[in-house]
């Protein structure tokens, strides 16, 4: 999903139920980003939802951005992305995920982009709603950026005898501590049959 009405380099959008989260991405930095937070449980996508509200940075290199997302910021940065912007997907009081559009150079959204981006939103929010219930042909699993994570936590649940919330707290810890794409790390616990330690308790 390139351009949008936004005149963006990139976006992400995530579906949020009952915690698992499912991406669609438009390039590969829109996936790297949402891969970011994932991992590291901030940015501009997770506030959204969390609170409800825009998430609208217009420079990640001005000192309030890495106060308020202080890894994420950095390692966006790295990436060559400049600005960020995140829209919360809902309808009525049911939080369905975050739009996340990104921008290689500083620019503020204005108020009209702002605007066009909620339309958007919103009719994103309708559509994969509309998908979950009525039409399943449009969240195959095949074409989920996350299938394998969910995967992955189940192998370690039970691997590691812990809840679904903490194996995947485990997963995305050591994709953070060897500085891996949490879906890479995710893809040899399925297929390569990598296994985290058991605490010794």
């Amino acid at each position: 999903m390139r351009g949008l009405v936004l005149g963006a380099d990139g976006a992400a959008v995530s579906m949020v139920f009952d915690g698992a989260q499912l991406l669609w991405h438009g390039d590969s930095d829109g996936a790297r980003l949402d891969d970011l937070q994932f991992t590291l449980g901030e940015g501009p996508g997770l506030d959204a939802v969390r609170e409800s509200a825009l998430s609208l940075v217009a420079d990640l290199a001005c000192p309030y951005g890495p106060q308020r997302w202080p890894v994420f910021a950095a390692q966006a940065l790295e990436l060559g992305i400049r600005a960020v912007y995140a829209f919360l997907l809902r309808l009525g009081a049911l939080r369905v995920g975050a739009l996340t559009c990104h921008q290689r150079a500083m620019r503020r959204l204005p108020p009209e982009g702002a605007a066009d981006a909620l339309v958007l939103a919103d009719a994103l929010a309708q559509f994969l709603l509309a998908g979950r219930h009525t039409k399943p042909w449009l969240l195959k699993p095949a074409d989920l950026h996350r299938t394998e994570v969910h995967q992955a936590t189940g192998i370690l649940s039970v691997h590691l005898r812990v809840p679904l919330a903490s194996a995947l707290v485990r997963l995305r810890a050591h994709a953070f501590a060897t500085e891996r794409p949490v879906a890479d790390v995710a893809h040899d616990v399925v297929t390569a049959g990598l296994r985290l330690p058991r605490d010794p308790t």
